[in-house]
């Protein structure tokens, strides 16, 4: 057993200080997939504890792998902590390491997170552009939501046709509730104003 599954194993069990030991240790491989592997685990041990400077540092660590899919997997969850801990333009440059990498599960992910945070910002161009990112990528689950999204914020720009189009991407989604969702936002949207 491998210090990186030896620290799963520990972590598994409860052990967390244990477990930490065995990613730091595991960290200190040569094999470049464990120590992204380990620095991963490591940045989610610790924010599962609490730690969110360690998070962040494991996290950061992990990023600078380069790893093709847990380094973007990293770079969502910084960018996750550091939106949560109030750096939103950590968390933009995050979320944009995870978009770069193209990662199929992590990229739509950031792109989407992104998309919000910048639409919370006033950024309407910069979160419309992130949305379709996600939309783009063909996630089963989260191309329909954020089309919704996108859908609402053109329609707050005015744009009827475009919400219009999105609205009808989101009733394709396999969520049936959501897809019903969507029908009554595109319904409500072709209901002329005071009907």
């Amino acid at each position: 057993m491998d210090r990186l599954d030896e620290g799963m194993l520990l972590e598994e069990q409860g052990d967390l200080e244990g477990a930490r030991a065995a990613f730091v240790a595991a960290a200190r491989s040569e094999d470049p997939e464990m120590v992204v592997m380990a620095l991963f685990s490591l940045g989610q041990l610790s924010e599962a504890d609490g730690d969110a400077v360690g998070a962040e540092d494991a996290y950061r660590k992990a990023v600078a792998c380069g790893h093709p899919s847990h380094s973007a997997a990293a770079a969502f969850n910084l960018g996750v902590l550091l939106q949560e801990l109030d750096d939103p333009d950590g968390a933009v440059a995050s979320y944009q390491v995870a978009i770069d990498s193209g990662d199929a599960d992590h990229a739509p992910r950031a792109a989407f997170n992104l998309g919000g945070l910048l639409r919370d910002r006033g950024d309407v161009d910069g979160a419309l552009a992130a949305f379709q990112i996600t939309i783009d990528s063909g996630d089963p689950v989260g191309a329909p939501v954020a089309a919704m999204e996108l859908a609402q914020l053109l329609q707050q720009q005015g744009d009827t046709e475009g919400a219009r189009k999105a609205f009808q991407f989101a009733i394709g989604s396999a969520d049936e509730e959501f897809a019903r969702y969507a029908m009554v936002r595109l319904k409500a949207l072709d209901r002329p104003p005071g009907k």
